[in-house]
């Protein structure tokens, strides 16, 4: 994870996008509060909804978000809703990767219950959508459920977040990637 790198940050990305393709209210009820900055090929980070190729998506991302609460423990998922393909996803969402019980935006300290998995549609797939969301942890409690890295299909991001009562989504990006 030495890639990786979390700070706070206010965000240039247009969360209107979320609306406009799709994402809420079919995939997620609201439209999240702030910005996740995902850098994988600048450090200025991509924008919402910014297409990239499998190649340029590889290693770990570079994130940053503004922790609504620099005091609460936060929840990172990032998720692929068209998996095996946009046409038919009916093995939507393919779980790339979740991280619990960071405090405040410091990432590093948060527990890893699921590795990360780069984005790596299939080779004659459309574009597939790759999902980042921050969720806010209610009071103090700190969840660390590891998940079966073998079985990532079928993960359903509203009934996570139901059973763990995690506010939000408090910061999101997302973006397309093409093999």
């Amino acid at each position: 994870m030495s890639s990786l790198f979390i700070s706070s940050l206010q965000g240039a990305c247009d969360l209107k996008k979320f609306r406009e393709k799709g994402i809420v209210p079919n995939i997620i009820p609201d439209v999240p509060l702030s910005v996740i900055k995902v850098q994988y090929i600048t450090e200025s980070g991509i924008d919402c909804g910014v297409e990239l190729n499998s190649t340029e998506t590889g290693r770990y991302p570079g994130i940053e978000f503004k922790a609504s609460n620099p005091d609460k423990l936060h929840t990172f998922v990032m998720f692929d809703p068209d998996a095996p393909t946009p046409q038919n996803p009916h093995l939507a969402s393919f779980r790339n990767w979740v991280v619990e019980d960071i405090p405040g935006n410091r990432f590093y300290e948060g527990y890893t219950v699921s590795s990360f998995t780069p984005p790596n549609p299939p080779i004659n797939s459309e574009a597939h959508r790759y999902i980042f969301l921050i969720y806010q942890q209610p009071k103090d409690e700190k969840l660390k459920e590891s998940f079966d890295d073998g079985k990532r299909t079928h993960f359903k991001i509203n009934t996570f977040v139901k059973n763990r009562n995690l506010i939000g989504p408090i910061a999101g990006n997302f973006l397309y990637v093409r093999h």
